[in-house]
């Protein structure tokens, strides 16, 4: 063994380590897309009513419109703040309205 190995095998972690922190955020992200649309699935025009944008740390920023009825947005908001896969949630009603309402 030689002097440098060990000084090798630190570089060589630390590579893979920070190798590894892409893939770590799009998983964050993946999971939190899939929750969201699977929420956001069992109302019927959501895609009307509600955009949103999931970052890499798994955090939604959601914004409904903004004549979205206050008990489906609150329902909607404990759905997904009490999501195990949502790591945060910023949400409001400043969207445009909706014919739907």
């Amino acid at each position: 063994m030689t002097r440098s190995t060990p000084y090798f095998l630190f570089v060589l972690l630390m590579f893979g380590a920070l190798s590894m922190q892409p893939v770590v955020a799009a998983d964050a992200r993946d999971k939190a897309s899939n929750a969201v649309a699977n929420i956001l699935f069992d109302y019927d025009g959501s895609h009307e009513f509600a955009t949103y944008l999931i970052k890499e740390n798994g955090s939604v920023d959601i914004t409904f419109a903004r004549d979205t009825p206050d008990k489906l947005y609150g329902e909607i908001l404990t759905k997904l703040k009490n999501h195990p896969d949502i790591k945060g949630v910023l949400a409001g009603k400043g969207g445009p309205t909706c014919s739907l309402w």
